[in-house]
């Protein structure tokens, strides 16, 4: 009995040590952070309205940071209320409340108390002005990628001409044990993104990465981790609210379940019209955002989707119109 009562004991020590490491690693070391730069965004009309772009057409930021109609293919930006953060309510499988911040200059509830530098840290490096890890559904990881520091800047100058709207939605609440892994995410930047290359598939696999394509469009668990051998093979579902569920689509370049079969001309409608190649209206498709990049953005995205490896999956249409 005293070799058993040993034995159980020596284990549960051991079991103390291995929470006590993980308790010290997560919420002692991480997350991994330094001291926001020393940033001043350019004020000049250039510089706006090149953060204008990027903010609206390319990274999305107004689709996730704002009230938009829900019930609207697309989900369009409700006039008026650009930037002033959303509650996305009970999300089915979601451990937690996702809720996405005020970007507008407001001083109490918005940015208009960061710094650039700390804008810029939140954007590209995941850590809030008050130090914490923001939820990687922030896609600061693309952004670290992608964003060079003039964009950065830039989309930091176009974020403090927004109005000023006095607006709360909220922290985002995640559960444990996930709120504690997330702490694993954030990462110093050591060295910014070259940036957009000028032209062709480069800019189109940048645009991808940067308009977080891979977010919505990857194949992934119940716990939404990416399958391996599915990137962009699409099957992500997402709540219409009064219609129901919609499934991301198989955006390879698959000819039977994927793009394969789509012209150019088929998908620019779907970034301009937001329709597919059977005429049905694209939920889930932020296509209203995507409509103001320029044709030669357009172009460069549908050129780096062709070679996107054609993988096997498909996937079934709405249930509604």
């Amino acid at each position: 009995m005293k070799i058993v009562k040993r034995v159980l004991l020596a284990l549960a020590a051991l079991v103390v040590l291995g929470v006590s490491a993980l308790l010290v690693r997560f919420y002692g070391m991480l997350p991994k952070a330094r001291a926001a730069e020393n940033l001043t965004a350019p004020n000049t009309p250039e510089a706006i309205e090149r953060g204008r772009y990027l903010v609206h057409h390319v990274t999305g930021c107004v689709g996730c940071h704002s009230k938009v109609d829900e019930t609207r293919p697309g989900e369009p930006l409700v006039e008026g209320h650009a930037g002033e953060g959303r509650d996305f309510g009970d999300v089915p499988g979601f451990p937690g409340h996702i809720r996405a911040g005020n970007l507008t200059p407001d001083k109490a509830t918005g940015i208009g108390g960061w710094t650039d530098g700390e804008i810029a840290r939140a954007m590209r490096e995941g850590i809030a002005k008050d130090g914490r890890a923001l939820f990687p559904m922030m896609p600061y990881q693309s952004f670290a990628k992608t964003l060079s520091d003039a964009d950065t800047l830039a989309i930091i100058a176009y974020l403090r001409t927004l109005p000023v709207i006095k607006n709360d939605p909220g922290r985002m609440e995640v559960n444990f044990p996930v709120s504690m892994f997330i702490r694993a995410a954030p990462a110093p930047l050591s060295q910014p993104s070259a940036g957009a290359p000028p032209d062709g598939v480069d800019r189109g696999n940048w645009l991808l990465t940067a308009a977080s394509c891979h977010d919505c469009h990857d194949s992934v668990n119940q716990r939404r981790e990416p399958l391996p051998g599915m990137s962009l093979a699409g099957g992500t579902p997402f709540n219409v609210p009064g219609k129901g569920q919609v499934l991301s689509a198989n955006i390879t370049s698959d000819p039977a379940t994927g793009i394969g079969s789509y012209t150019d001309d088929d998908l620019m409608r779907v970034f301009n019209e937001g329709v597919g190649k059977d005429g049905r209206a694209l939920y889930g498709m932020p296509w209203p955002y995507y409509k103001g990049m320029t044709d030669g953005d357009k172009r460069a995205l549908i050129a780096a989707l062709r070679t996107v490896k054609a993988v096997t999956h498909a996937v079934a249409p709405p249930p509604f119109k």
